[in-house]
């Protein structure tokens, strides 16, 4: 290409109407950065009217999160969108350097037969949608070979949880060779959420306060979101500090609560198409 990146329209959304799943293909051959949702029409707002968006490509879930938890996530990361817009982040513009940035921007070239993205509209009113697409070059070397992190992709991935009182819950995520990934991020979207440790192989690699995770995350240039205790292992901005979970024995996510909840932790992976 003769210009670095590509912002344009998507192909259009088909049934959008309230209460309805809509979904749009998207044509694969480029390395996508984001898809920003733009809504319109009538009362039509991400956190309350977006119930789900799902990223599938070739069957497979690659984005599954609310409208409020996508916003949470790229609020967090320093970013500021509108009411009527809901960026879905592949690349992450707030790491430092242009590498950290573009590892996990999603080259459809490699193995992507086919893709779509779905939307969940709730009791909206005379709601519209579209997206906007941001596209660069396909990840290749300088003889025209894959790079090595093109096979990497930005999953945003959730997994429920439910605690009848307060206390420690011990919380499954995938690990090990055959399914662990690169972790940046995991967000509890629950207000009770007091404390997070987590063990791998029984050595502590993350234990924080929430007033403690806050206040770091806050001197990195991130903002902490409400009601939302956020587990940020590259929050320096350097991706070379990911949680790596593939060669794990054994991986344990242990949450403090401070009362009864219910909610999800939504987790920021860097994985194979294949994986997960």
């Amino acid at each position: 290409m003769s210009v670095g990146k590509l912002r344009r329209n998507g192909l259009p959304f088909f049934g959008v109407a309230a209460s309805v799943t809509t979904s749009q293909a998207v044509t694969p051959g480029r390395t996508i950065e984001e898809i920003t949702l733009q809504l319109g029409g009538g009362a039509f707002v991400k956190a309350t009217h977006v119930s789900m968006v799902r990223v599938r490509a070739n069957g497979k879930n690659l984005v599954e999160a609310s409208g409020a938890q996508l916003d949470a996530i790229v609020a967090y990361r320093g970013g500021t969108v509108g009411a009527n817009t809901l960026p879905i982040p592949f690349a992450d513009y707030r790491m430092e350097g242009e590498f950290s940035q573009e590892v996990g921007a999603f080259d459809t070239s490699v193995g992507v037969e086919n893709l779509t993205v779905e939307v969940d509209i709730g009791a909206a009113t005379t709601p519209t949608l579209r997206s906007v697409l941001t596209e660069s070059a396909q990840q290749r070397n300088l003889d025209g070979t894959p790079a090595p992190y093109a096979g990497l992709i930005s999953k945003i991935l959730r997994y429920p949880f439910n605690v009848s009182a307060g206390g420690d819950l011990v919380i499954p995520v995938p690990f090990g060779p055959v399914s662990g990934a690169l972790i940046k991020r995991a967000h509890l979207f629950a207000s009770q959420v007091t404390r997070v440790n987590v063990k791998q192989d029984g050595v502590d690699v993350y234990e924080q306060l929430l007033a403690d995770a806050n206040e770091q995350a806050t001197r990195y240039g991130r903002v902490p979101q409400s009601n939302v205790f956020t587990v940020d292992f590259v929050g320096p901005g350097h991706i070379g500090e990911a949680l790596d979970t593939r060669d794990a024995r054994s991986i344990e996510w242990r949450a403090t609560f401070s009362g009864a909840a219910s909610g999800f932790m939504v987790v920021e992976y860097l994985d194979s198409l294949l994986n997960l």
